[in-house]
């Protein structure tokens, strides 16, 4: 990591920020791309010979992967630093190629339970033609994924904020979760107005929501991805219409969480860095662990959305603050918030080892390109500078002993980001630099243990 914060290096910005002086990492058209530059990666089998797949779509499941085949095709072509006429020649026919599988799989498909999947592939082949002749995308209307049935989106994705890509077309197919994971984030959602007292609480004064209706959350597993959502790091969520640009949705925004991948991250990578910076194991078990992260990401995606009643509309924030820094600020806050407000759901043993599993990846990634990442550096520089040690003895109820600086951390963003006061920033800062101290002293974990997962379907 100590090459992303030397302001000398040369994918580094030289221009230095006013808020919380991050050196930011200049967008990069680099295809493959990964959060590491030499990363050690797991790789995972997704949904073995096809099965659920098959189970899903028993008649149209082949033109699926067909279609996955071609976007990987447009994705790869956008490798080169300088685009030529002929990659883009290349990329237009396999668009056109992959909307005809889409027609063969609408017309073969008549399982009971697919027909949103069937409906948004035949809006997609409209809109994948229009994008082939004017090279640009035409609205759509988004379904959220319906209980007990598969769901299928292929369209423009922003995989991650500092990414850019010429063509960026992601195709992602998925069906509910295995067991009953939706169930965890059903139990927070139900329960919003306790979360909303809790928040009340850390705060320290009432709160509203700034969006007049919670977005929804659904938890999947995915089956098929193809395209930009294919190539180099990948989400295990996505937030719709957030991240699909041209697009807007029936009801509420909603949230996918891809379970199947989640857990494949937490055993093939978080567990292993977790093992080898606390010197032990997890006291909780892989399923108890996806549980609980689930629970988290619930109180996390609320989070976002928590203001105290004293702001006026949706508050500005502190002045000097960049784009990249105030996302930052906001996961930050929205972790924090969520953490605190999970413990309504969860045990503190089992929902702190479940968060510090999270966050030891979270670090491993550059700070200065992903936000999630300057929100695990933001938190781990606030903690020691409170006295609070991420790696614990073993039998101490770690999350107990960190919780006042945590709500102390959630009222400074608050601060920061709703109400313009800039009272806060040098702590800010000095938390990351503190994090950012931290994060270096695992460079070596970071270069020799996988620290990311990649994935083969079939």
């Amino acid at each position: 990591m100590t090459e992303t914060l030397v302001s000398s290096s040369q994918d580094v910005d030289q221009q230095r920020t006013e808020g919380l002086d991050i050196p930011l990492r200049r967008p990069t058209t680099q295809s493959p791309y990964w959060h590491r530059d030499e990363p050690v990666v797991a790789v995972a089998r997704v949904d073995p010979e096809y099965a659920r797949l098959r189970e899903h779509f028993p008649q149209g499941w082949l033109h699926l992967v067909h279609a996955k085949s071609l976007f990987d095709g447009i994705a790869a072509l956008d490798v080169p630093h300088v685009p030529s006429e002929r990659s883009q020649e290349q990329s237009l026919f396999l668009v056109r190629a992959a909307a005809q599988e889409l027609v063969s799989f609408a017309e073969l498909e008549t399982t009971p339970g697919t027909e949103d999947a069937v409906a948004h592939a035949l809006e997609v082949v409209a809109r994948l033609d229009s994008y082939a002749r004017t090279g640009t995308w035409e609205p759509i209307t988004l379904r959220p994924p319906q209980p007990g049935s598969p769901w299928l989106y292929c369209g423009p994705i922003a995989s991650w904020a500092m990414r850019t890509a010429r063509r960026s077309i992601g195709f992602l197919v998925a069906a509910p979760a295995a067991g009953d994971l939706q169930e965890e984030v059903d139990m927070v959602t139900l329960r919003t107005d306790w979360v909303r007292e809790r928040v009340a609480q850390i705060l320290g004064g009432p709160v509203r929501s700034s969006e007049g209706v919670q977005p929804g959350m659904h938890v999947l597993d995915l089956l098929l991805s193809g395209g930009e959502s294919a190539v180099g790091h990948k989400n295990f969520a996505h937030f719709f219409p957030l991240e699909a640009a041209g697009s807007r949705v029936q009801g509420p925004e909603f949230t996918v969480v891809f379970a199947n991948i989640h857990r494949s991250r937490i055993q093939h990578c978080s567990l292993r860095l977790f093992r080898e910076i606390q010197g032990r194991e997890t006291e909780t078990r892989l399923d108890g662990l996806v549980r609980n992260s689930l629970r988290w990401f619930r109180g996390h995606d609320l989070g976002h959305f928590w203001r105290k009643e004293s702001v006026v509309g949706d508050g500005a924030p502190a002045e000097g603050l960049t784009a990249f820094e105030l996302m930052g600020l906001e996961e930050t806050y929205a972790d924090v918030l969520g953490l605190l407000s999970a413990r309504l759901f969860a045990s503190d043993l089992h929902l702190s080892e479940a968060y510090r599993v999270e966050l030891f990846r979270y670090l491993s990634r550059r700070h200065d390109h992903f936000a999630d990442s300057t929100a695990a550096v933001l938190t781990a520089g606030w903690l020691r500078l409170h006295d609070v040690s991420l790696e614990p003895e073993p039998g101490r109820r770690w999350l107990m002993g960190a919780q006042h600086a945590l709500g102390e951390l959630a009222g400074a963003l608050h601060r920061t980001l709703w109400e313009q006061d800039s009272s806060a920033l040098p702590t800010l800062r000095a938390a990351i630099a503190a994090g950012s101290a931290y994060q270096r002293q695992f460079s070596d974990t970071f270069g020799t243990l996988p620290t990311d997962l990649s994935y083969t379907f079939g």
